[in-house]
């Protein structure tokens, strides 16, 4: 890595790509953000039990032990065993639910929504599945009628999960995160944070905030990133990314090539 600011983790599924990356990130005294869905694989990977949880623990030990540096996002999957099993039911394990639900709530506070950090004047957002201005807007009764700063949002979540944590009946974050798009088989136009689809950002107009740049995995490419205009990337495609100290996003292993118009160029 040149000059790395940000290490990006995407989707991690009980996959390992992201190990060398890591090791670099820490190493540099990077920040890691991790984009979330930490269990859960695909059955084409064919992933032992042990294998998949692997990931997961490691990388809250890291956290564990850089906590200010390491930034573990919260994903669709990762909601069903961290928060309530009915938010994502798809891949779910059965059998090692209950232990996966434990070790969530053991490091529920290591966990968050959303993270925000600026590099070189540029404001960038991470969430799993990126904030769309229209599902903000058909949420107004959670955040309010006037679309708040990504500040305000970030506020907003982080107190919702605590609220959560000491009170699970109180279920008002879980009701907008459960929000699930057509596309993906739910009856919402727009997916949460944690369940938007790629195809739900028709273009950069889908986006609340000009000034922001929003970074997201959940929908999963076959090779490279995508970009929508110059505000948004999806990073989801098994391989590590990072910001530079110039605030430019890039590929970890295509020779640290800037990502641009949905490809690495």
């Amino acid at each position: 890595m040149i000059n790395p600011k940000i290490l990006i983790l995407p989707d991690i599924h009980g996959r390992t790509f992201y190990q060398k990356a890591l090791c670099e990130a820490v190493d540099e005294g990077a920040e890691i953000v991790c984009l979330g869905d930490y269990l859960d694989p695909y059955p084409g990977d064919e992933l032992h039990e042990k294998g998949v949880f692997a990931p997961l623990k490691e990388l809250v030990e890291v956290k564990k032990q850089h906590p200010g540096r390491v930034h573990l996002l919260i994903g669709n999957h990762d909601s069903s065993y961290m928060l309530n099993r009915h938010i994502c039911e798809h891949r779910y394990d059965y059998k090692q639910g209950p232990f996966y639900m434990k070790f969530f709530r053991e490091n529920y506070d290591l966990f968050e929504l959303a993270y925000m950090a600026e590099v070189n004047g540029k404001r960038f957002l991470f969430s799993h599945a990126g904030i769309s201005k229209y599902w903000l807007k058909n949420n107004e009764q959670f955040f309010g009628a006037d679309v708040p700063g990504p500040e305000k949002i970030l506020a907003l979540l982080d107190n919702c999960l605590k609220i959560y944590k000491q009170d699970v009946h109180n279920d008002a974050l879980l009701r907008v995160l459960a929000q699930i798009g057509m596309g993906r088989g739910g009856r919402y136009l727009d997916g949460s944070m944690i369940w938007a689809d790629l195809d739900e950002y028709v273009s950069d107009k889908s986006f609340p905030w000009d000034d922001v740049i929003q970074i997201f995995g959940h929908t999963q490419q076959n090779l490279h990133p995508v970009c929508i205009g110059e505000r948004a990337y999806c990073l989801d495609c098994r391989q590590p990314f990072y910001i530079d100290m110039e605030g430019v996003l890039r590929s970890y292993y295509w020779d640290d090539k800037p990502v641009n118009a949905g490809k690495v160029e």
